[in-house]
């Protein structure tokens, strides 16, 4: 027969363990960062483990161009770190996790969805990319408002039927 403290031990050494592990995950992730530059090196972004942007750096010679291009440079540049994102974290995570774990391919699919894809043909003061604004992903504000609903006409008011001015104030009954 087995020893209930021996089990109570073993499932305490196991809780342990789990504890340690996920403290090293978290601990991980939260100095997880991934840094992104431009092409000329005058655009410098770092994401966290989320997505967000947590630095940004500007040139000086970023003062000579137009704004307009270098906030599409700036957006080009953060997509690009976040598009990253989720494979840095893989690689994080994958001694710990194992690579081929079901929570790595879990974790995986959850941080690619909620993840841009890689800047693609960035045609610099030409709309951005493949024709379109530069996005950083769907909010709630994206889509046009619904149209107003129809206005209600007014209900037709009823008649009053005349006030009866007697001046009686007693409590009685109109039976009288």
């Amino acid at each position: 027969m087995t020893d209930p403290d021996q089990i109570l031990n073993q499932y305490e050494g196991k809780l342990a363990e789990a504890q340690r592990r996920s403290e090293a995950l978290r601990e991980s992730l939260a100095n997880l960062r991934v840094m992104e530059r431009s092409v000329d090196g005058q655009i410098v972004v770092t994401v966290n483990d989320a997505g967000n942007l947590v630095d940004l750096k500007l040139g000086n010679a970023l003062q000579r161009r137009d704004g307009d291009s270098v906030a599409q440079e700036v957006l080009r540049v953060v997509q690009a770190a976040q598009s990253r994102v989720a494979a840095a974290v893989q690689e994080a995570m994958s001694p710990m996790l194992g690579a081929d774990s079901e929570a790595m391919h879990f974790m995986m699919d959850k941080l690619r969805s909620a993840q841009p894809p890689p800047p693609s043909q960035y045609v610099p003061g030409g709309g951005g990319y493949g024709g379109g604004p530069p996005r950083l992903g769907a909010i709630e504000d994206d889509a046009p408002p619904p149209p107003p609903p129809p206005p209600v006409p007014p209900r037709p008011q009823r008649p009053r039927p005349p006030q009866d001015d007697d001046d009686d104030f007693s409590n009685k009954g109109f039976l009288r």
